[in-house]
This record gives structure tokens, C-alpha cells and sequence, in this order.
């Protein structure tokens, strides 16, 4: 008996760079995300199906065993490396058209406004408070757009800062807590896998909506997920007008070393 016949040969996938359609297809523009966990994967294959094709990660992390079941770029023999360098391999073998820069470390209020210098968007998947109001007095004052979000537990949070702000991340929550306020720290809360994947998601929508010259959705409206009841909400905001960041009368006109702490990841 004749063995069954498998069919044509499958055609190897093209890379879209080399075809007019796959080239019409990408968004012109390069996003800068801080992270490469949990956040920073969802954004980054979010990025990828928006057509966004140059990416830069910043991040001083390694892959670990705990971080596998969110952190999809990531694969049991990578633990060890530094995660950055992880989600570049992963790239390359999924995505080979797609320019990953890395920048081991972290964002820091010395090599930020340099970061940004070579970026058009800015994504904050980071997990602590201090990186996250330094990402946005460095994109607002670098006059780049910011896409914010956090993820703790079962529910998240998500809002857009334009280039300059009117209104920014800092008009609505203000200042930085103190060290010793009573906030679970991103470890002790924990998370649930798919958050930081839906969040991240959405701020690659609109990293691509910023790069495309489009409407963003989350300009002025903080969005929180809450994944327990698969429950959405939005809170409108305005600039404020006494930010210090952003308003006429701002007296943060520089990011210094010594205004942005460590502080546990906000419990949103």
C-alpha cells in the first residue's frame, strides 16, 4: 500500500521586508520600552503585529524561574541571562526583521534624557514608582510621548502622557510616596500571568496610535483592568495646574539623581 501523500510542500516564510506589502505594512518610528518582564513582553509582541519594526529594552534584570509564566519571551534554558538579551534571541528566531537595541541596565535619571535622545515613544512597563514618575518627567521634559502602565495582583492600570504633557502621570498622582508608605512591594502582592499581557497589549496600541499620528485612547483617562471580574472603568483627568512637571509654573525643569527613590510598585 502506498504511503499517504502529505500534500505540497509548505512555501518558507518570507520576510515582510522583502515584499512591498510587508514594507507598507510597517510603522515608521523606533519605541524605547523599559522592562522586559511581564509588561514589557505583551508590549513588545504587540508592538510587532502594530508594524512598529525598531524597539529598544532597557532593563538590569535576569531571567528567572518564577518569571516564565508571564514573561512569554523567556525560555527555561534563557534563565540566567540578562533579559534583555533573552528577548532579543527570541526575536531573532520568531521575528528576524525586527531591530531589537538592547540597553542592559536601568533607566536612570543619568542615561535618560540620552535614551530617549534616539526614540520617538517612550513605554514604562517597569515596577517600581521611583522609574515610573522619572519616566515621565524625562519624557515630558525630552518633549516625547509616555505610555504608562502597571500591573499588581488581578488588576492593572494604564494611561498615555503626549509629548510635553497637558495632562501627565505626575498631574494626577503628584508626588512620589515616601519609602515607608504602606504599599505592597510588585513581590509580595504578586501577579497573575495574563495582567501585564493585556496591559502591555494596549500599550503597544497605542504607542502605535502616537507613532501613526492617530488619536490616542488613554490622553487625560486613566484605565484600570480588574481581570477577577473582567471589568474595565476609565477616570477622566485634566492638567493640573500647580504640576510641577508640566504646567507653566513647573519647577522639575531637569531630572536629578536624588529626587526618585526606590519605592514598592503602586498596588493599582
Amino acid at each position: 500500500m502506498a504511503p499517504p501523500s502529505r500534500g505540497p510542500e509548505p512555501e518558507p516564510e518570507r520576510d515582510p521586508r522583502r515584499s512591498e506589502a510587508g514594507v507598507a505594512s510597517l510603522v515608521p518610528g523606533k519605541v524605547l520600552l523599559i522592562g522586559a518582564g511581564g509588561l514589557g513582553c505583551g508590549a513588545v509582541l504587540g508592538l510587532i503585529a502594530a508594524g512598529v519594526a525598531e524597539i529598544g529594552l532597557v532593563d538590569d534584570d535576569v531571567v528567572d524561574e518564577s518569571n516564565l509564566h508571564r514573561q512569554v519571551l523567556h525560555r527555561p534554558h534563557r534563565i540566567g541571562w540578562a533579559k534583555t538579551l533573552s528577548v532579543r534571541a527570541e526575536l531573532a528566531e520568531r521575528f528576524p526583521w525586527i531591530s531589537v537595541t538592547v540597553h542592559e541596565g536601568r533607566f536612570t535619571a543619568d542615561n535618560a534624557s540620552f535614551l530617549l535622545g534616539g526614540y520617538d515613544v517612550l513605554l514604562d512597563g517597569s515596577d517600581n514608582l521611583g522609574t515610573k514618575f522619572l519616566a515621565n518627567d524625562a519624557a515630558v521634559l525630552s518633549g516625547k510621548p509616555l505610555v504608562h502602565a502597571a500591573a499588581v495582583g488581578t488588576v492593572g492600570q494604564i494611561l498615555s502622557v503626549p509629548a510635553g504633557g497637558k495632562p501627565c502621570y505626575r498631574c494626577l498622582f503628584e508626588e512620589l510616596p515616601a519609602p515607608d508608605a504602606d504599599a505592597p512591594s510588585c513581590a509580595e502582592a504578586g501577579v497573575l500571568g495574563p495582567v501585564p499581557g493585556v496591559l502591555g497589549a494596549w500599550q503597544a496600541a497605542e504607542a502605535a496610535r502616537f507613532l501613526k499620528g492617530e488619536e490616542p485612547a488613554f490622553v487625560g483617562r486613566l484605565g484600570r483592568y480588574d481581570s477577577r471580574q473582567l471589568a474595565w472603568r476609565s477616570v477622566a483627568f485634566r492638567p493640573n495646574p500647580a504640576c510641577r512637571v508640566c504646567s507653566a509654573n513647573a519647577d522639575i525643569t531637569a531630572v536629578l539623581p536624588t529626587g526618585y527613590g526606590g519605592s514598592p510598585c503602586p498596588a493599582s
